[in-house]
């Protein structure tokens, strides 16, 4: 049995990129779908996590306090380093890690995503990765994927224009993971997918059936918080339900959403140090709504002298 959540971050955010994560797991044929908090107990727990234990959970409750990023990239990179990926020596170096080729290639075609941040940081504490290691072993899970999506300003402004809307630019990058994990399946294996719902979208037969190339999707149920669906696709079952918090029901999509908020922190950092090399008084952003108008009044002259257009930093819509 196949088991992936997918969650974003990023989504309201004027600058930087929007961001989705994807954590697929394998565990063994079971009547019922399994809590993996439970299966990987007390290697790995919940905020807050005590001393020792990974903590997965809502990104903002990891990311959140003293030395925020760090725990959060400590844990990522413990997981990453389960799949194969070498320690990362500074927090800088495990973007690339997270992110496929194509997707690194989008960053850096902007000069703020190709400039490496934090040169000095030292590397996340991933020694944890052996524990965690022994104890998916333990509990019969498999980790098969873990990998985040980055899509900057430049990219993102053509493709929201090319979907229509900014919920259907975000359907469409959380979809296209969504095949990807379904695709790591064996022949015949059922797969339980966990999407955070995107926005207040509550709807998403149709367009299930329009990404697996016309599947016949059934409607489990359509509630307020919650729905879900049944389908195959290439002789694999598949169940996905699109649920409000769904980082907090599933580990899965914690651990997606903690990986899509690394991403999107991580490309935060690289924007920053560019835009702090040129002005080093400039105080940094996170790119939301009233921040992003102080940092581009900020920056009005610098930008200027480095021709940088509006439509190559600023999210449209």
């Amino acid at each position: 049995m196949l088991l992936l959540g997918i969650d974003e971050a990023g989504y309201g955010p004027v600058l930087g990129p929007l961001c989705h994560g994807l954590a697929v797991f394998r565990v063994p044929d079971a009547d019922a779908v399994p809590c993996l908090w439970t299966r990987l107990a007390p290697t790995v727990s919940k905020c807050p996590a005590p001393d020792g234990a990974i903590p997965v959970d809502d990104s903002k409750a990891v990311h959140a306090g003293p030395h925020k990023l760090e725990r959060l990239a400590a844990a990522v990179a413990a997981f990453l380093e389960v799949l194969g990926a070498p320690a990362a020596p500074s927090l800088d170096a495990l973007l690339p890690l997270l992110l496929p080729d194509g997707e690194r290639k989008l960053l850096e075609d902007d000069p703020w995503g190709a400039e490496p941040a934090a040169r000095g940081a030292a590397p996340p504490a991933s020694g944890n990765a052996a524990a965690l290691r022994a104890r998916l072993g333990a509990g019969a899970v498999e980790l098969l994927a873990l990998q985040a999506r980055a899509l900057p300003a430049r990219a993102y402004n053509r493709a929201v224009e090319a979907a229509g809307n900014k919920a259907e630019l975000n359907w469409a990058r959380a979809a296209d993971l969504l095949r990807e994990g379904v695709g790591l399946a064996r022949p015949g294996e059922a797969v339980h997918g966990v999407v955070d719902r995107l926005g207040g979208r509550k709807f998403y037969a149709a367009a299930l059936s329009e990404r697996f190339g016309g599947v016949l999707v059934r409607t489990i149920c359509e509630e307020k918080g919650h729905s879900a669906y049944e389908f195959e696709a290439g002789g694999r079952p598949v169940r996905v339900a699109f649920r409000v918090e769904a980082d907090a029901a599933a580990l899965p999509v914690a651990l997606a959403s903690m990986a899509a908020k690394l991403a999107r922190e991580l490309s935060m950092a690289r924007f920053n140090a560019y835009f702090r090399a040129h002005a080093p008084d400039l105080a940094p952003t996170a790119g939301y709504y009233a921040d992003a108008q102080r940092f581009l009044k900020d920056t009005a002259a610098l930008r200027k002298k480095l021709r940088i257009e509006d439509a190559s930093l600023v999210r449209s819509r």
